[in-house]
């Protein structure tokens, strides 16, 4: 029984064994003729809001403030304005995705779709693949280790679990060698 890999999708989160997925659909959509690559990337900004400076008990010394009634200060990032908002963050975020998945896969001379996903990370990946019909979704190893992954589970965990079609997690332990078409 011959296998045909007819749609590829590799998934990215701009870590370095998200880049080792893509380095895999390339290989594979170079080996077999007539596939279709999809790199996807799941959104999940996530947006924190820190207190800074002195509290208004600090600053007023010798008056009471209910704390109730203090708004916290929050933290700028380098770069974001005032002006700018979470749309804006998020946008850049993608942006950034698209720009590494772009030039990976012109440097290997490859056709390619890229995709944003939005959601859990491991539902949205496999809720594409079976909406696209893929035959294969390649995945980075997990990062995380011990209590993280046990109690959080893993992006890579979760696709093997509800995958339509099989999976492979791409290792970041050898060089991978991609030919030229």
């Amino acid at each position: 029984m011959e296998v045909e890999f007819n749609h590829i999708i590799a998934a990215y989160d701009g870590t370095p064994s998200g880049k080792r997925a893509i380095e895999y659909g390339i290989k594979l959509h170079k080996t077999y003729l007539g596939s279709h690559l999809t790199i996807v990337h799941v959104f999940n900004e996530k947006v924190e809001q820190r207190t800074v400076g002195k509290s208004m008990s600090e600053i007023n010394e010798g008056f009471y403030i209910d704390p109730s009634q203090n708004q916290p200060v929050l933290a700028m990032e380098p770069g974001f304005s005032q002006a700018d908002d979470t749309h804006t963050v998020v946008k850049n975020s993608v942006t950034i995705a698209e720009s590494t998945v772009r030039r990976l896969l012109s440097e290997h001379q490859i056709q390619g779709r890229f995709e944003v996903l939005e959601g859990n990370t491991g539902d949205s990946i496999c809720s594409y693949a079976q909406r696209t019909d893929a035959s294969l979704i390649i995945v980075g190893e997990s990062e995380k280790s011990g209590l993280k992954k046990f109690f959080l589970g893993s992006t890579s965990s979760a696709v093997i679990k509800d995958s339509p079609c099989p999976v492979l997690i791409a290792k970041m332990n050898r060089p991978l060698d991609i030919p030229d078409k």
